[in-house]
């Protein structure tokens, strides 16, 4: 486990596992939703459960990946089989580099394409910035999609705040205590529930739920999360991630939570729904990169204090982290 520390904030990634990041931690707390659960046993050091969603799910433990080269659904590419939300986050790092505040490191797909990923810790803040760039090694142009992963560990309550626009449920069923019906659709942040009513997602149920919902066609790349006396900023690359996934997982009973998890996920993606990358290039919201090409995008957490404003007044935020609120 390799460790960033600027004294405001501690980042601890996972090298073995494409570099996701395990805690960001302040004040005694850790803001993301990370477990050391001994069960269930991961495929990576047993074996496949003979389906590609389980493998994945049985190595879960919370934090925040990046996908890559894939997302959502196994797909199958030029006959290269690409399992659930891609293999780069099961995939052992090179270090590019390493110091307190900064790690670089890069891995290739099964196809020939090398994702690079850096985290930089701001000096003087509570921010943490990250960058990837994906390059292509072949002769040819290949596709790919990505997003980030990141699982919140956000206490009931906790109040969610970003620019209205349009929500849709998942087709498929979420789990036992999805309480939203399968397409519902509304506007962020209500959306309809089993009962005919609306949820209010912006506030973190108290009891158990379990949800999938994509934010699509984002107006403005930024969320923010009360996380107790704290406020949580999320902002990213609109370009590279025009959309946003929302998954909750509270308390579900079923393999691989067992009633123990509590993750509000708020996911910057390129695509939507969930559905991998044969789907995405069907639908034209597959990236490409071409032979010497670059493709790069960026991310952003940022952390604050609800004593400095109310998440309310929260009307933007920045790629430096910068909170712009109204009076």
């Amino acid at each position: 486990m390799l460790v960033l520390d600027n004294g405001f904030l501690r980042v601890q990634i996972n090298e073995e596992l494409g570099a996701e990041i395990f805690s960001i931690e302040a004040k005694g707390k850790n803001f993301l939703a990370s477990y050391d659960w001994k069960s269930p046993v991961p495929s990576v050091t047993s074996r496949t459960y003979g389906s590609a969603i389980q493998d994945w799910l049985s190595d879960y433990r919370g934090g925040w990946q990046v996908l890559f080269p894939n997302a959502g659904n196994d797909a199958t590419i030029e006959g290269v089989p690409l399992p659930f939300h891609g293999e780069f986050g099961r995939t052992h790092v090179q270090v590019l580099e390493h110091s307190a505040t900064r790690l670089v490191v890069s891995a290739g797909a099964r196809i020939p394409l090398v994702l690079t990923r850096s985290y930089t810790l701001l000096p003087g803040e509570s921010v943490l910035f990250i960058e990837q760039e994906v390059s292509n090694e072949s002769q040819t142009e290949w596709p790919f999609i990505w997003g980030e992963h990141p699982a919140f560990s956000l206490p009931p309550g906790s109040k969610i705040k970003m620019p209205v626009g349009p929500v849709t449920a998942d087709l498929n069923e979420a789990g036992p205590l999805q309480d939203i019906p399968m397409g519902a659709e509304g506007s962020w942040p209500l959306i309809e529930n089993k009962t005919g009513s609306k949820a209010d997602l912006s506030t973190v149920p108290g009891g158990g739920v379990e949800r999938l919902c994509y934010l699509h066609d984002r107006p403005e790349g930024w969320v923010a999360m009360t996380h107790g006396e704290d406020l949580i900023g999320l902002s990213w690359d609109l370009q590279a991630f025009p959309h946003m996934w929302m998954w909750q997982e509270i308390q579900g009973p079923s393999f691989p939570w067992f009633g123990r998890s509590a993750i509000t996920a708020l996911e910057p993606a390129c695509t939507w729904p969930s559905y991998g990358l044969e789907t995405a290039i069907k639908t034209g919201q597959a990236f490409s990169v071409k032979p010497g090409e670059k493709k790069r995008s960026w991310t952003t957490f940022a952390l604050s204090n609800l004593e400095a404003f109310a998440i309310s007044s929260v009307s933007n935020i920045d790629k430096n982290g910068n909170f712009t609120t109204t009076k």
